[in-house]
């Protein structure tokens, strides 16, 4: 499955800016495709989480693969001056549209990392200190 559905699936997912929808979404195709596995219809009733517990896993792991996937991309731009660096940075003159304001990518890294921005830059510009936030996430422990 990890070959040939996920390898597909990831390319160029670390530059998606996720919502609970996608996120939703993800999730859910996930939980398909190991019931496809397993051959369990959804008629059988069985839960989310027996499913999961037959192919011996606590919770689905895709959209954790994509979200840490997406943090070593932002460590990487952070660490080296380049084009999309620049662009990442970059600010926009003019007003702002109406409504609310649209989820951004660095939200995305924000919201993963838990912690502030200004301590995700810091934080990104160290390998090594990034590599435990990185690490971390998805285990349910606090970044340092």
């Amino acid at each position: 499955m990890k070959c040939f559905v996920w390898s597909p699936f990831l390319y160029a997912k670390g530059t998606w800016t996720l919502n609970k929808n996608t996120e939703k979404r993800i999730e859910a195709m996930e939980i398909r495709i190991y019931r496809r596995m397993q051959r369990i219809s959804w008629k059988e009733k069985v839960t989310n989480k027996k499913v999961l517990e037959s192919v011996e896993l606590q919770r689905p792991e895709l959209l954790l693969t994509i979200q840490r996937r997406k943090m070593k991309y932002y460590g990487h731009l952070r660490r080296h001056d380049s084009i999309q660096k620049r662009i990442l940075e970059g600010k926009i003159d003019g007003r702002c549209g109406r409504g609310r304001r649209r989820q951004t990518w660095l939200g995305n890294i924000q919201e993963t990392s838990q912690m502030k921005m200004c301590e995700v830059c810091e934080a990104a510009l160290d390998r090594r200190r990034w590599r435990t936030v990185t690490a971390r996430h998805g285990d349910g422990m606090a970044p340092s």
